[in-house]
């Protein structure tokens, strides 16, 4: 039998104290009651009704459950319902009056308030890491789930409430199902998982966000409309973490799109979180490297170490194995034990294999496994994602270098702001690390400026850099002034004597500027003067400012504004 109804109902009480003597008198008589809150029993009652098929509508209610032969079970009815169906059965009555029924409803609902603060109490020593993981529907998202909720990633003592969001909404029954497969894990450490349907409620609280939305490029979408695209994307989830994310939140973004130009602007976009916290996956470029190196030397990819993914992750990158490392390699003698490692490039022995055919095989590995299986390598990409989460949360193996792409702080001289590939440590307190001192070869330093330009390219589509200032359109004819035609007089010497004169004075021929603009300020200054005088100490003459004014090839006329004197006496004196 089974009793549910309002705190504060006073029916409720006479109801229970006739379940408890049933109870009481008869051994098989099974008993279980439900107490809501005033708050929640409206909700409660509509939704128990909707699902049975049921019509009430007070407090209490009454069915019976037939446990022995299952289905929906029988309703009885209210408090009178059952207080009949009692005296009809089991030949009981209650003789509760309406006075203790009110005072019995009273301490029921100053009960029910002491146990649901007690119920808090509890819940709230026990706080669930709050994750977030976008692109829901993608397959990685589904690899990746059964890792988060082990306690494989973020220990085996840490309850998990996950939150799981995809913008697209297309698809609402698939994320239903994903949430109810990962119900079915049945892991301990799952304390919630809730499927929601915008940015502002899945990062609400969140610790750690994995955003695994991937902006692909169509056919014949522009690339700055693209780059654009993802920014906008991006920039948007960046807002919403800034506002509603905890402060120390760490946000790891991954997929196959431009994810370190999209790191860069979530970092723009969300200034109130340290920028170290937001961080782009190299792991899997990383891996996939090693792959190839373990194939080549026939070992566990695992054994190969140090190998470095310097740059733009899905774009213009270099993968360094300069330091790389090998364990269990199985040479002709014998290697010693499984600490003991060798170099790299000394097993392979071939630089040129190394230089060209090696990258090639890195670069086109996603598409020959996933043209193997005949679907994407979602299996590698959430073991990619899942060894970064513990690694960064956790730290990393000691004295083993890894590639994760952060912004730069002018390390390897990539310019300040940029979000680029780097070797990195990380410590068990949760912070990565730039190995700052690896050597790089002047080749190296060019493909490492390739790179940068790489980023710059697809930055300036946001931020194009500022534009050199124009130069001065040249006249047009009608602004040009005309000159005025020189004549010939025999009383005046010609101007290039003048002319001729000035420069045995020192005085240079004035520019064009000058003979255009006739009001300009005539040179020959004192200090000028003053500078070419003669070194002997003796005077020199000086040309006068008629002189000075006078274009090349041109006779004065008129009076000198600065003189009366005549132009022609002036140089006859001079």
């Amino acid at each position: 039998m089974v009793i549910a109804g309002r705190s504060d109902c006073p029916y409720l009480a006479r109801v229970e104290l006739l379940g408890d003597q049933l109870k009481k008198n008869l051994p098989a008589f099974q008993l279980h009651k439900i107490v809501k809150t005033p708050e929640e029993w409206p909700s409660y009652l509509q939704e128990m009704c909707g699902q049975r098929g049921w019509s009430h509508q007070s407090s209490p209610m009454v069915w019976r459950e037939l446990i022995d032969r299952g289905g929906k079970g029988v309703l009885i009815g209210g408090a009178s319902d059952f207080q009949e169906y009692v005296k009809g059965y089991y030949g009981l009555e209650s003789d509760l009056t309406s006075t203790d029924m009110r005072k019995i409803g009273g301490e029921n609902f100053k009960t029910k308030q002491e146990v649901d603060v007690e119920e808090q109490d509890i819940k709230a020593q026990s706080k669930p890491l709050h994750v977030c993981v976008t692109g829901a529907q993608s397959p990685t998202c589904y690899s990746l789930l059964s890792a988060l909720t082990s306690g494989e990633v973020f220990g085996p003592t840490t309850e998990i409430h996950l939150m799981l969001y995809d913008q697209t909404h297309d698809d609402a029954a698939k994320i239903a199902g994903l949430r109810m497969e990962v119900e079915d894990l049945c892991q301990g450490l799952l304390r919630v998982i809730e499927v929601v349907e915008s940015p502002a409620k899945a990062f609400a609280e969140c610790s750690v966000i994995v955003v695994l939305d991937d902006l692909l490029q169509e056919e014949e979408e522009e690339y700055d409309a693209y780059i654009k695209r993802n920014c906008d994307f991006f920039s948007n989830y960046a807002t919403v973490i800034n506002q509603v994310a905890k402060k120390n939140v760490r946000v790891l973004v991954a997929g196959r799109g431009p994810i370190n130009f999209n790191t860069m602007m979530m970092i723009k976009n969300a200034p109130t979180i340290p920028r170290q916290n937001f961080v782009a996956l190299s792991r899997g470029l990383e891996n996939q490297a090693k792959a190839v190196i373990g194939e080549r030397l026939s070992v566990n990819t695992a054994g190969v170490v140090d190998l470095v993914v310097w740059g733009n992750v899905n774009g213009q990158h270099y993968i360094d194995t300069t330091k790389s490392k090998v364990h269990g390699f199985d040479g002709a003698v014998w290697g010693g034990p499984p600490s003991y490692s060798v170099s790299v490039e000394e097993m392979v022995h071939d630089q040129k294999w190394l230089e060209k055919e090696y990258l090639e095989l890195v670069n086109g590995r996603t598409v020959a496994v996933e043209t193997g299986l005949g679907h994407s390598c979602a299996a590698s990409s959430a073991r990619s994602l899942i060894t970064m989460l513990t690694h960064w949360w956790s730290g990393s193996p000691l004295g083993q270098v890894f590639s994760l792409a952060v912004c730069s702080d002018g390390w390897y001289g990539v310019p300040e702001g940029f979000v680029f590939s780097y070797p990195v440590t990380m410590s068990p307190s949760g912070y990565w690390t730039v190995v700052q001192d690896m050597n790089l070869t002047e080749d190296m330093k060019v493909k490492l400026l390739e790179t940068v330009d790489d980023l710059r390219k697809e930055y300036e589509v946001i931020y194009p850099p500022p534009k050199p200032p124009t130069p001065p359109a040249p006249p047009t004819p009608e602004e040009v002034v005309e000159e005025p035609a020189a004549t010939e007089s025999t009383d005046q010497p010609p101007t290039t004597e003048t002319s001729g004169e000035a420069g045995e004075a020192g005085e240079g021929v004035p520019t064009d500027e000058t003979e255009a603009d006739p009001d300009a300020e005539k040179p020959g200054s004192d200090t000028e003067v003053a500078a070419n005088a003669d070194p002997t100490g003796e005077e020199e003459a000086t040309p006068t400012d008629t002189e000075d004014a006078a274009p090349a090839g041109e006779e004065s006329k008129g009076e000198n504004p600065a003189t009366s004197d005549n132009p022609a006496t002036s140089a006859e004196q001079s």
